[in-house]
């Protein structure tokens, strides 16, 4: 640390300077009144007494769990349209390793790399709108992390200030963290289906679940983080290694009442198998079998000629699908790894359009068609546009299976029947703030 940031360490413990860090808890992750720890069931662990950059014992470690949404998180209100510079210092004891700074409001992130040194790492953002903004010291992979921290710190301007220590706060409530869904930030969407809520302010369920013992069923809805709450689902489903849950509807939330529905037991996906939550990096899924599973529509979904379809997925190895009904479908292959066809519009992307390989792994996939042309979007970086045909209205009849099924689980699927691409990054990053899918 140099004399400048020493000299402000020093005053600013013994009153000697006004308090310019907009954060709370500065040398102290563990204060639960100010960091949240998240995710709630595989958040990180905080070791404190480490050797900070002074020589004194002020550093904690923070272990991260082998998940990279593992992370650190504080509410802070800020000004609109102002730049601000969010800091901390931090090494490993051995060798290097990586954690990023993110601002979760924003969906905007900066990975770090970490040596064996204390480096005071930075991040600069320039808000939009003034209130509430989420701030995390967050892990970059799947894999455990435990990195040494010192002197968070949140100030005004293009860089960091001279460090300041604040203390935790005393008395009050924990923080709350701010959700904001999809749906409260774009609207017009014709069928929304997802485990995550669509609003801050919905009251509606994600699915209807059959539980494999007794055929009972339950409509599941959200936790206070706007995910599927699984606590509920399996206190309903069980957690015996013979408990099945059965997705028998997705609820579509978006209003318009386009629910997909299969009363058929023997082609219900799975969402509880064997009474473990069916996941997908670390957030519920719903499992088709590649066979026969599918949910389906009571009639025809109308998504008109020009639609946008956005999926979150994982997808097995071979031939596998999610297909429209009649002519319009929309799915992977080992061949042609994605295929789109909307009436008389026929689009496929190869290899040769440099389409990341789509199975064994989670990806955001994003469709956006015109009159005559489709662009397809991977984990926020678009890959190709394809022309042909003038395209014709479609319609969707089912989830999963027409001719080719789909092997894979499935998280978000949100439909369009309008051209969204105006809207594409905004889209993606929302969706990508939730299921951190990929590093923006």
């Amino acid at each position: 640390m140099n004399l400048n940031h020493f000299y402000h360490y020093y005053k600013s413990k013994s009153g000697g300077v006004s308090i310019s860090n907009l954060l709370k808890a500065s040398e102290d992750f563990t204060s639960s009144l100010d960091w949240l720890k998240k995710p709630d069931t595989d958040a990180p662990t905080i070791t404190g007494g480490v050797t900070d950059p002074n020589g004194g014992t002020d550093a904690q470690r923070v272990n991260f769990t082998a998940n990279r949404q593992s992370r650190v998180q504080q509410s802070v209100t800020l000004s609109a349209s102002t730049q601000y510079t969010f800091s901390v210092y931090a090494r490993v004891n051995t060798g290097t390793d990586q954690f990023r700074l993110r601002n979760v409001t924003l969906s905007a992130a900066e990975a770090k790399t970490v040596t064996t040194s204390w480096t005071r790492f930075e991040y600069t953002f320039t808000t939009t709108t003034g209130g509430v903004y989420e701030l995390s010291i967050q892990n970059t992979e799947n894999v455990a992390a435990n990195i040494e921290f010192f002197g968070a710190m949140l100030n005004v301007g293009s860089s960091a200030n001279a460090y300041v220590k604040v203390d935790p706060s005393t008395g009050g409530s924990a923080p709350t963290p701010a959700y904001s869904g999809f749906g409260d930030a774009y609207g017009g969407v014709t069928a929304y289906y997802s485990l995550r809520k669509f609003t801050e302010a919905e009251t509606l369920n994600a699915i209807r679940v059959r539980r494999s013992s007794d055929d009972t069923e339950q409509d599941i809805g959200f936790d206070s983080n706007g995910d599927l709450d699984s606590t509920a689902l399996l206190a309903f489903v069980g957690t015996g290694g013979t408990d099945n849950g059965y997705v028998t509807k997705w609820y579509d939330q978006s209003g318009n009442g386009n629910d997909a529905i299969n009363a058929d037991a023997s082609e219900q996906p799975l969402v509880v198998s064997g009474g473990t939550l069916v996941e997908e990096n670390s957030k519920a899924a719903i499992d088709f079998d590649g066979v026969d599973d599918k949910l389906g529509f009571t009639s025809n979904l109308n998504i008109g000629g020009s639609p946008s379809i956005i999926g979150v997925l994982n997808t097995a190895a071979g031939d596998i699908a999610w297909r429209a009904g009649g002519s319009d479908y929309w799915y992977f292959q080992t061949s042609q790894l994605l295929r789109y066809r909307n009436g008389d519009f026929d689009a496929s992307w190869t290899n040769s359009d440099g389409l990341p390989v789509m199975t064994g792994s989670q990806k955001l996939v994003a469709t956006y068609k015109n009159s005559t042309s489709v662009e397809l979007a991977v984990d926020g970086t678009s890959i190709a546009t394809k022309s042909s045909g003038t395209g014709t209205d479609g319609f969707f009849n089912n989830i999963g299976s027409n001719l080719l099924n789909i092997d894979g689980v499935w998280q978000e699927l949100i439909i369009f029947d309008s051209n969204q691409s105006g809207n594409r990054t905004g889209i993606e990053t929302n969706i990508n703030d939730h299921f951190d899918i990929y590093t923006p």
